[in-house]
């Protein structure tokens, strides 16, 4: 099913899992067999499995927590994975080091000798292993797989074992994957695979959209298998009139799907939509506020310069990447330390919250310095929740004598969030980690205790660079970072916004604030000329420039219901004006540029 924005896909996705249950489910359970629901958070899992009521025929997880399901029993599979995962690590090593030059940099060496030797200790300890388990990271000496791991591993032994694939279709002869433009194409190949070779014993169904792909790592469009039936959904039951035509104006160079009104003829609304062009220069957050006074003034729907978000006031403003966020809000070193460093699944996990370094902030250190006291009983519910000394499983049953000796470390901890300064996020998390208020992620205590128990496991350097530089970072940038992330400011992305909806939206366009390659603004509108890498990449079909950016635009402009703004901070104001009048995006409303905002 292809669904455009605001079409109800999710409500059309539900609606399929109650049928099969309807129809289907005296056979599923006379077989003792699930319909698999897979989609991308564990917020969209719980949403979607109440929206069933919680049926027990529906399984409904993360593709994560499926994919584990599946390869959980093949134990002696997944110990020879691991085996031929480190194995392939130590020649990958070795087969560098045979390049190595005079001018390799000492550091370079001394690292990949480092490596090399914890990945042969994890190699010997791997005989001691008896049994894995699925964890947040990577800890192969103890049994343990990360995010990773699982969604490279199991996809892998689908492909390669016939028998996990007959037992995967036995389990779930329905499989709906939710969001599948933004599912890894390893993925949707095994997928197909188990619907192939269970020989229309499967239904396998995919709900998505690749106008709304914000991942590069998914696969965007599903290319469709012989027999398959493709669903179109063009429906649109979300925006008014105006802000409907400037969807369509965007997509219709894309694939060409034209959305049409969803509401019934009286429920419809016109809307409103504005335009404004405005020099980019060191004025761009005055100029921003300038226009949401002045749309207070001018626009029919009522107060847009608020900071809350709600029916009352207040517009959602989307930035075209997290930096530009960043700089208004206060978090910028932080956006930096895991963007301009980290791997690319560590910067897509901090665009969306759930980057693993950050957890002990959001689940622990946070919310016990947000405690009325030192001895507040949420401090000992938030440590006993997540690992800390008061876990079930801590050694000393003494509650009394747990105070004790923790009560010092949470006014330690309180007092050294408050003063913050540069580098006092690593100063927090070794103090949380040391002092047992924190169960850290093995990566994590690999990187504070290089010797420690956890020595043996290997970090990439990209991931040892990201968290040099969020150690670094001041640990008072993490409160606004949380603030954003959980959608209490007024700001987001197209990240943030995934499949949600606001009466008002602006959207800002700003590619050299955006400092951001994969995306141009000035190339889509042609206000910039393409590169020659641009021209090639369009040309042989693949991903470019041009597709990436129209996808973030739609995402974008799509959660507006009833009111649409658009701000282009532009060096040439005239050319870009002049370039979106000819683009039709405007749907037919007027470029404003400064001089209307004295109006």
């Amino acid at each position: 099913m292809v669904a455009g924005a605001g079409s109800g896909k999710t409500t059309s996705l539900v609606k399929a899992l109650d049928h099969v249950v309807t129809k289907h489910g005296a056979r599923l359970r006379a077989r003792t067999q699930r319909v698999a629901c897979v989609t991308y958070t564990d917020v969209a899992a719980r949403e979607i499995h109440t929206d069933v009521g919680n049926s027990p025929l529906v399984s409904v997880s993360t593709i994560h927590s499926f994919l584990w399901s599946l390869a959980k029993p093949f134990q002696k599979d997944i110990s020879q994975w691991v085996r031929r995962h480190i194995e392939d690590s130590i020649q990958e090593i070795k087969e560098k080091q045979t390049s190595y030059s005079s001018r390799t940099r000492r550091t370079t060496v001394v690292k990949d000798a480092s490596d090399l030797e914890k990945l042969r200790t994890q190699l010997e300890l791997l005989e001691d292993v008896e049994r894995y388990s699925y964890g947040t990271g990577s800890d192969y000496a103890k049994g343990i797989l990360g995010h990773e791991d699982i969604v490279t591993m199991v996809p892998e032994l689908i492909l390669g074992s016939k028998l996990l694939g007959r037992v995967a279709a036995s389990q779930y002869p329905y499989i709906f994957v939710d969001e599948s433009q933004d599912t890894f194409p390893n993925v949707v190949e095994a997928f197909k695979q188990v619907s192939t070779h269970a020989k229309g014993a499967v239904c396998l169904g995919f709900f998505g959209d690749p106008m709304q792909q914000i991942y590069q790592r998914g696969t965007g469009a599903i290319s469709p298998e012989p027999g398959w039936k493709l669903l179109e959904k063009p429906e649109n039951f979300r925006s008014s009139s105006k802000v409907l035509r400037v969807i369509n104006q965007v997509r219709s160079e894309a694939d060409g799907l034209v959305q049409v009104p969803g509401r019934p003829v009286d429920k419809r609304v016109e809307g409103e939509c504005f335009f404004f062009v405005l020099p980019a220069d060191n004025q761009r957050s005055k100029r921003l506020e300038d226009v949401r006074v002045w749309l207070d003034q001018h626009s029919n729907a009522g107060i847009w310069s608020a900071d809350s978000v709600d029916d009352r006031g207040g517009a959602k403003i989307l930035m075209i990447v997290h930096r530009m966020v960043a700089k208004r809000m206060g978090f910028e070193h932080l956006y930096a330390a895991f963007h301009d460093s980290g791997p690319k699944s560590l910067k897509e996990a901090f665009e969306e919250g759930s980057a693993w370094p950050l957890r002990p902030f959001e689940d622990v250190i946070l919310p016990i310095c947000a405690a009325e006291s030192t001895n507040s009983t949420s401090v000992i519910a938030i440590l006993r929740a997540n690992g800390g000394v008061f876990s079930a499983s801590s050694p000393n049953p003494d509650v009394r004598a747990k105070m004790v000796l923790t009560r010092d470390a949470v006014a330690h901890l309180r007092k050294a969030v408050a003063a913050g300064g540069p580098s006092s996020v690593g100063t927090v998390l070794r103090l949380a980690v040391t002092e047992g208020l924190v169960a850290a992620d093995p990566r994590l205590s690999a990187y504070l205790e290089p010797d420690g128990e956890h020595r043996d496991i290997v970090l990439p350097s990209k991931t040892v660079e990201a968290l040099d530089a969020f150690t670094a970072c001041d640990v008072r940038e993490l409160s606004a970072y949380f603030k954003y992330i959980r959608q209490q400011s007024p700001y987001s992305t197209q990240h943030g916004t995934k499949g949600a909806e606001f009466p008002k939206v602006i959207v800002v366009l700003d590619d050299e604030e955006g400092n951001y390659s994969l995306y141009s603004y000035e190339k889509l509108f042609g206000i910039k000329a393409l590169s020659s890498t641009d021209r090639e990449n369009a040309a042989s079909g693949k991903d470019s420039v041009l597709e990436r950016t129209r996808r973030l635009l739609y995402v974008c402009v799509s959660p507006a219901v009833e009111s649409l703004t658009v701000v282009v901070f532009a060096g040439d104001v005239a050319a870009a004006k002049l370039a979106f009048e000819e683009s039709g995006i405007t749907a037919e409303g007027k470029v404003l540029t400064e001089a209307d905002l004295a109006l």
